[in-house]
């Protein structure tokens, strides 16, 4: 009697751990990671397999399951850290260690380092084993409108319609989010000649000074006066606009105060430094 008890024990314990697995399943089909999907398959194939056999065999898929569920944890707990701590973005100083990108250095930065920094880092390397597939850059974001400024690069995955976003904030390591793509990424509605990375290579060549600087000249020409900015958001992006369509560089000038951001101009360029329009804000 007491036998069957413990029998019985045993097999609500495992089919609470499927159960387990199945809700963790739901969850892993949504990312689709191969490697994933394998730990969720190895578990409930052992798992329907340990209900069925007697014996020895039960025995050694009893430990073949804690295995896999050994190495389930420890991976997780190895994703979730390398995630969490993606590296450091190239515009980042021990000096500033609150800092990720200021007003005093956006315009040195180099786009190109930026994404190089990214593929360089751990998690990069490990989304490219997790998700086989050509992963492309989308777009880029850099923000100095509040203490410590941001960086957030993005990227896109057509085999599994996947997005990863990585984002540094106030001297803060990259932390990357994986998420479903919804609908069509820009980058595949306009294809180009060149790759993303040599588009960024052209924007570097000039320099994101020299941006700063025509869009100053133009909001000057157009105004009379001199655009008073201490804050600057940069993003790289993909637009539409007359008969251009590609990665364009939207320059952001604005006043910062305490309690608010006020928008100075928005200028919008070309690679090659065509400046697309200039709105100057009333």
């Amino acid at each position: 009697m007491a036998s069957n008890d413990k029998n019985a024990i045993i097999k609500n314990i495992l089919a609470g751990i499927l159960m387990a697995t199945g809700l963790f399943s739901a969850t892993v089909f949504l990312s689709n990671s191969w490697i994933k999907l394998a730990i969720v398959g190895l578990l409930v194939t052992n798992g329907i397999l340990w209900l069925i056999f007697q014996g020895i065999l039960r025995k050694t898929i009893k430990y073949v399951v804690l295995g896999i569920m050994i190495f389930t944890v420890s991976f997780s707990i190895f994703e979730k850290y390398t995630f969490w701590n993606a590296g450091s973005p190239p515009a980042f100083t021990p000096f500033q260690p609150g800092v990720t990108v200021s007003y005093a250095n956006i315009l040195n930065v180099s786009l190109t380092e930026i994404v190089q920094s990214v593929k360089n880092s751990p998690a990069f390397g490990l989304i490219g084993l997790e998700y086989p597939g050509i992963i492309t850059f989308e777009s880029m974001k850099l923000d100095t409108t509040f203490g410590g400024g941001s960086i957030e690069v993005l990227f896109y995955q057509k085999a599994s319609n996947m997005g990863f976003r990585f984002v540094s904030s106030s001297g803060q390591p990259y932390r990357l989010s994986i998420f479903s793509w919804n609908g069509q990424p820009f980058s595949s509605m306009f294809p180009q000649k060149q790759t993303p990375e040599e588009i960024l290579e052209r924007i570097d060549s000039l320099g994101l000074r020299w941006f700063y600087n025509r869009a100053a000249e133009a909001y000057q020409n157009t105004t009379g006066k001199i655009p008073q900015v201490n804050a600057l958001q940069i993003s790289i992006q993909w637009e539409n606009y007359g008969n251009y369509q590609g990665i364009t560089l939207l320059l952001i000038g604005l006043y910062h105060s305490t309690f608010v951001n006020q928008s100075v101009f928005f200028a919008d360029f070309q690679p090659d430094g065509t400046l697309l329009y200039l709105n100057v804000a009333p």
